[in-house]
């Protein structure tokens, strides 16, 4: 028995492989197999939706966003909320680029260009905080609970609230939050936490000026950065807030976003949620949001781009919060960054202005 499920691991193992050298070979296989597996993906969701009910607007149909989905890979929501495709003749349609068709880029992109494939680096939280605090770019305190002793653990909870997130987490997903305590209950807390491998921080304390518009999340900035072979430069920005009684601000968990100035940090939009909310002020605070300005842009941009030179992946999207003690820090960063949300705010597609930034840094043509 155990025999044979060591042979299955290393013929999968195997498979993989296999399938990793023929994708290099062919990068546009690839993207080609990475986009049906999306759009399988966001058939499965929709077709959910469909039982609960759809309220589908004038123009909009089922039937036409399934041809939509054939063609783009488009998820329901995008269809209905992000980017209107039901109000778009399909010449406007080829114009945007979407969250499958970005998943499967950043696939296309990994295989032709290996030296960029240091996707773990940046997937796995715990390989993400080891390298980035010694950079000098994370400054907290924080642990991988499966190497992790309970003394570490109880001596970390006992001095300060923590944040406990998978270490391969992704949207803001089974996030908890545990307040500073002692007792014999942390024992227990702490079984669970090696248990679901997860990664525990120290909880941090956002600036003021931020954290006004929603105190109860950490509100962060997300900056896109496109790099290759020394040249780095910055895509665009958004900022993220929490509503209601959130504790993450991210965006697929329910929160809100708004595009900011990349080169001067204002923010330059309503705030949108993916289910197309608008709002012009925050709906918790009803602080404005259209003409704040991002305290020490030039520091965070700074920043990000110096980080970028360390990396080894062509488009990352790097999450940062402006403490309150006046450190800036990533919180983490992402190997395939939705930049596709980028083109909800005034639902005009940046597909072309992606592919062309791409091909001019990267020396080749690249298409998806």
């Amino acid at each position: 028995m155990i025999k044979k499920a060591i042979n299955k691991v290393i013929y999968n193992d195997s498979i993989r492989a296999l399938g990793t050298q023929i994708f290099r070979c062919f990068p546009g296989l690839a993207a080609d197999y990475c986009k049906r597996q999306e759009g399988k993906l966001c058939l499965a969701e929709a077709l959910q939706q469909f039982q609960n009910g759809v309220n589908w607007p004038e123009g909009a149909s089922q039937e036409d966003y399934l041809k939509a989905l054939d063609k783009h890979q488009v998820s329901l929501s995008e269809y209905l909320h992000q980017f209107e495709f039901y109000k778009l003749t399909e010449p406007e349609r080829d114009e945007f680029i979407t969250r499958s068709e970005m998943r499967a880029l950043s696939l296309k992109l990994r295989m032709m260009f290996p030296e960029y494939d240091h996707i773990e680096m940046l997937r796995f939280k715990e390989k993400f905080l080891a390298r980035y605090s010694e950079l000098g770019f994370c400054h907290r305190r924080w642990l991988y609970m499966p190497e992790a002793t309970y003394e570490q653990f109880a001596d970390l909870l006992s001095s300060t609230d923590i944040i406990a997130k998978p270490h391969d987490g992704s949207l803001g997903e089974d996030v908890k939050k545990f307040e500073k305590q002692e007792g014999p209950q942390v024992r227990e807390i702490y079984d669970k936490l090696v248990w679901a491998k997860m990664v525990v921080e120290e909880y941090l304390h956002g600036c003021k000026e931020l954290q006004a518009f929603h105190p109860s999340s950490l509100n962060t900035i997300r900056f896109i950065t496109i790099g290759y072979n020394g040249k780095t430069m910055p895509f665009g920005a958004l900022v993220r807030m929490g509503i209601g009684n959130m504790i993450v601000d991210n965006t697929h968990a329910g929160g809100i976003f708004a595009h900011v100035n990349v080169k001067t940090g204002e923010i330059i939009s309503e705030a949108i949620t993916t289910d197309g909310m608008r709002v012009a002020n925050h709906p918790d605070t009803n602080i404005p949001l259209v003409g704040f300005q991002i305290p020490r842009w030039d520091d965070v941009s700074d920043f990000c781009l110096r980080a970028a030179s360390h990396t080894k992946n062509i488009i990352t999207g790097w999450d940062v919060v402006i403490r309150d003690d006046g450190l800036i820090e990533f919180v983490e960063a992402n190997h395939r960054p939705d930049i596709q949300t980028m083109q909800s705010w005034d639902k005009v597609g940046s597909k072309r202005e992606i592919l062309n930034l791409l091909s001019d840094i990267t020396g080749k043509r690249i298409t998806i």
